[in-house]
């Protein structure tokens, strides 16, 4: 949030409103300060001024940051004074360039009502202090009390002073900003992993399905004839393929940064996505006896969007619908029109999840509870199905009650 600071122009008698250090800016480290300090110490020593001042501007004050160790400085770490006097800084900082006053006692202008007069401050010398993207932080400046025309090599030196000043601001700046992006690129790590983690999941579980129903095949080999036997390993053959697809989409996938995929819409069958994700889940149906009962509108349901997205999506929701349902249960899919939106339902009648569950059920949770029959977790909630569907403009809502099942209701825009 941007914050402004209203300072006063004594020599124009004018008010200038100025940004400075929003709430977002870093805090001056303590290492930094231990630097300035010796830098603000060695300037004051060397224009031997009793007063080495680094000044920082507040909403409605301004206060001594940090002041020079020096003999007769009459000045507090902390002191704030109220911006209504017009003071040396304050000039500073509206400007934006340098001011010298040889000797405020002598001047018209800085005479009176002037609290550094008042403590026998007479001379000035400053320069603006800013972080980089110009929001003001304060100012440097030397105070004498006694008249100070101070030469060229003293500027010299309280410019230099300056840089060093803005220098570890933008330094602040830019490992505040590199700390964000480590921050950003671990959190992205985390969830491309997750990712991969459930498309991997499913991968693996049906390819352990179909090799526990290979196993059966060979066991009872002599009680099948050609005719029964082939269907079987159509079926089989077909659940190997798509897992073979989807697992070319992960090594793809793997390669590109996940979160940063842009939806790729075209038009696609929503009702032959689902019967594709069906049979890739045809033997863990079977294990269950799932009943499965599909309803659609019209079998050429079509709709613009992404079809990889909404696979995955799609997938990971018919997957919990099987992993969390019981043996004999049902699983109900449905898609109709409204308008000009498309809603898929899919109910089950497993074990459903109380209103809790649900409030928390689109964010990672590791060690999340097995499927009915032990079935793995990924860990991964449907954390990512949400980020795809939220790609595509999709909404989703949940409804279940423990032991009743779950209902899952996307919309999907035109």
């Amino acid at each position: 949030m941007e914050k402004f600071s209203t300072i006063n122009l004594r020599e124009s008698n004018q008010s200038k409103k100025v940004r400075i250090g929003s709430d977002l800016k870093p805090v001056i480290q303590e290492k930094i300060i231990t630097k300035w300090q010796s830098l603000i110490d060695t300037a004051a020593r060397i224009v031997n001024v009793p007063s080495g001042l680094i000044m920082r501007l507040n909403e409605k004050t301004i206060e001594v940051f940090l002041k020079s160790n020096t003999p007769g400085n009459p000045y507090e770490n902390g002191e704030e004074a109220d911006l209504v006097y017009g003071l040396y800084c304050e000039t500073v900082v509206g400007t934006q360039e340098k001011l010298i006053v040889p000797d405020a006692s002598k001047s018209s202008v800085w005479k009176d009502n002037n609290p550094d007069v008042d403590i026998n401050m007479i001379s000035y010398l400053g320069f603006p202090i800013n972080w980089p993207d110009g929001e003001v932080f304060g100012t440097v400046c030397m105070l004498d009390n006694k008249e100070n025309h101070y030469t060229s090599d003293y500027e010299n030196l309280l410019m230099q002073v300056k840089d060093h000043l803005e220098n570890d601001l933008e330094l602040l700046i830019t490992n505040q900003e590199l700390k964000e992006k480590s921050k950003q690129l671990e959190q992205l790590s985390k969830t491309k992993s997750r990712f991969l983690s459930l498309i991997s999941h499913d991968v693996r579980g049906n390819i352990a399905t179909n090799d526990e129903f290979i196993k059966m095949i060979i066991e009872d080999l002599d009680q099948y004839n050609n005719d029964s036997l082939k269907p079987l390993l159509e079926s089989i053959s077909k659940s190997t393929t798509e897992s073979r697809e989807i697992l070319e989409d992960l090594l793809s996938w793997s390669r590109n940064d996940i979160l940063q995929l842009k939806p790729e819409p075209e038009e696609i069958n929503i009702t032959a996505v689902i019967d594709k994700i069906l049979r890739f889940f045809h033997h863990g149906i079977s294990i269950k006896n799932i009943n499965v009962q599909t309803s659609y509108y019209t079998a050429n349901a079509l709709i613009r969007s992404d079809e990889n997205m909404l696979t995955v999506a799609l997938r990971n929701i018919i997957s919990n619908a099987i992993k969390y349902n019981y043996k004999n249960g049902d699983l109900k899919i449905s898609v109709k029109k409204q308008d000009d939106k498309h809603i898929i339902s899919i109910g089950d009648t497993g074990r459903g999840m109380p209103q809790e569950t649900i409030d928390r059920l689109f964010t990672y949770e590791p060690g999340q509870s097995r499927g009915t029959h032990r079935e793995d977790s990924a860990g991964i909630g449907l954390i990512l199905t949400k980020e795809f569907l939220d790609k595509l403009g999709a909404e989703i809502s949940v409804s279940s009650k423990p032991g009743l099942g779950t209902n899952v209701e996307l919309v999907l825009p035109k």
